[in-house]
């Protein structure tokens, strides 16, 4: 378990001192700001924070809320490294959303310790967490996943004024599949395509549902029109350069059909409307002759 830790610090030295005590044990990576800190993690999720509370900019207390507030950010384990002694000073960080603090100049055995607490409990929620929202056969994620999400992605989205947009897609003749292949590579296949999909989703505030047997929803923070045409078109490209045969599609191969909706500023926060929306438009896709994509505005 080699877990990636991220220094927020702005000074020099205090940097080197935390790195020389965790580098041995950890991968230490570092941010100089809160605004830092808030672009690193929409990229890359480190499994613990360490957050200097004075900061010039936006300070420590200040970046933890913007984190705590982010779906993506807000289970990151935050704990903050201040000079302050006094209770009060100390509750401000609880009440900012940090799991722990520990006090300069710090004590290299207290800062494993508490780091190490800190991992070891982010370890055993992810395995929770994987246990209840993954799909076991496609490992990505499932059905309770969406309807926990969906709605919180939605009303942040509202919140924010940003741009959202869903996906739902499905395996082109599947049933044809199994019963020429067998129910064995049909799962293989259901696997080798939802790979496919989350190698098109990188970005980390993107989410892959298995939705049913052989249909997929994803999940798209912060991607309008533009950004919904260039990943379906990209998805349907990946699909087909996968040549997965198929003798019982008319394409020889398997193909997806795919319906999207997006709104360039959210307004509407109602889950269903939006699945209905998207499964509408997977249905033309199919009406359409299938491998195909059909888009609209919600």
């Amino acid at each position: 378990m080699h877990a990636n830790i991220l220094v927020v610090e702005d000074d020099d030295i205090n940097f080197l001192v935390i790195h020389k005590i965790l580098s041995s044990n950890y991968t230490v990576e570092r941010c100089v700001s809160g605004d830092d800190c808030i672009k690193f993690c929409e990229s890359k999720t480190p499994d613990v924070i360490l957050m200097d509370v004075e900061m010039p900019g936006l300070d420590g207390l200040e970046t933890c809320k913007v984190l705590k507030n982010r779906d993506v950010t807000k289970d990151i384990p935050v704990i903050f490294v201040t000079s302050h002694r006094e209770d009060h000073e100390q509750t401000l960080c609880w009440q900012a959303g940090g799991s722990d603090f520990v006090i300069k100049p710090v004590n290299a055995l207290t800062l494993l310790h508490r780091v190490g607490a800190q991992v070891k409990l982010q370890y055993q929620y992810k395995k929770l967490k994987k246990m209840v929202f993954v799909d076991g056969l496609t490992q990505v994620y499932n059905r309770h996943y969406l309807t926990s999400e969906l709605v919180k992605r939605l009303s942040y989205a509202k919140r924010n004024g940003t741009a959202f947009s869903l996906l739902m897609a499905d395996i082109d003749w599947f049933k044809k599949y199994n019963d020429f292949y067998g129910h064995l590579t049909g799962d293989e296949c259901l696997k080798q395509v939802a790979q496919i999909i989350e190698t098109n989703h990188l970005r980390g505030e993107d989410a892959v549902v298995r939705y049913g047997g052989e249909e997929f929803v994803c999940i798209m923070p912060q991607v309008d029109k533009y950004g919904l045409e260039t990943l379906t078109n990209k998805l349907k490209q990946r699909i087909e350069e996968a040549y997965i045969s198929h003798e019982g599609s008319p394409f020889g191969n398997i193909t997806l059909s795919i319906g999207g909706v997006y709104s360039n500023s959210v307004s509407n926060v109602d889950d269903e409307k939006w699945l209905q929306a998207a499964d509408e438009q997977l249905y033309l896709s199919k009406q359409s002759g299938r491998n195909c994509i059909t888009i609209k505005e919600l």
